[in-house]
């Protein structure tokens, strides 16, 4: 919170200029995967909800931490991308970069740091706990996946454009799958199977008592997923298509 607020307050004494930001963007491309990759917090919710105390309220939590997230990322997009000049795909990268300042590169390299490189490992622990936890790999397999392999193979993705690509084919394909698809088909099947209400008040103070009812919101939140999912993937298609297209073309000149 603080090195977001810092960053808001660096743009704002930077200037902004609203000629940098279009309302609509030039490519729409990875936009799916990376919004699916960044609101992916379901993958920590099972751990999460085993490690937190009791009188920890669920639906307050998921949905300040879903709406604070989605704020932030508005306001320092829009704003970095009004600060910044040809502001690169990771726009991290260009506040790293040392061209605005020594305090704007500081607290990039922390955000970074600590929210980035820290989430790494967070996430790989949460990870290791759900595949432990369910009974599904011992320690060690479990290990082996959600540690030594992210880790020994996210170097190949540093440079470039590599990381973008990675997200949004990440977000479209595992994230997409795990956090939205599975869910939903699992909530369904519960409908049909039990009576015993879940732990998390979907509803809020409203309760839907009508099965019929929930069956039906279930399936068109089903619906606009995979709507969502399949607009990513051909998105994706068409800017690797663009990417290779650009690539010819820098070898032919």
């Amino acid at each position: 919170m603080v090195a977001s607020a810092v960053f808001v307050v660096l743009f704002l004494l930077e200037g902004i200029h609203i000629d940098n930001l279009s309302w609509w963007g030039e490519s729409w491309d990875s936009l799916f995967g990376v919004v699916l990759f960044n609101f992916a917090l379901v993958i920590a919710v099972p751990c999460w909800l085993y490690e937190k105390e009791a009188h920890v309220d669920v639906p307050t939590i998921i949905h300040g931490s879903s709406i604070l997230s989605a704020v932030l990322y508005i306001l320092i997009g829009a704003l970095g991308a009004m600060t910044i000049p040809h502001v690169s795909a990771n726009m991290l990268e260009s506040m790293m970069s040392g061209v605005f300042g020594v305090t704007m590169q500081l607290n990039a390299s922390i955000f970074a740091f600590f929210i980035i490189g820290l989430g790494c490992p967070l996430f790989s622990i949460l990870t290791r706990t759900n595949l432990t936890g369910s009974g599904l790999l011992s320690r060690g397999s479990a290990n082996l996946l959600a540690v030594y392999l992210p880790f020994f193979s996210s170097w190949l993705f540093y440079q470039g454009e590599a990381v973008t690509h990675i997200l949004s084919w990440g977000g479209i394909i595992f994230t997409s799958v795990v956090a939205f698809i599975l869910p939903l088909w699992i909530a369904l099947h519960t409908l049909d199977t039990s009576d015993e209400k879940g732990a998390i008040e979907v509803y809020g103070k409203y309760t839907v008592s009508d099965l019929p009812i929930q069956k039906r919101r279930l399936k068109v939140l089903m619906f606009l997923s995979i709507v969502s999912i399949i607009l990513a993937i051909f998105g994706n298609f068409i800017q690797t298509e663009q990417d290779e297209d650009l690539i010819v073309f820098e070898h032919t000149s």
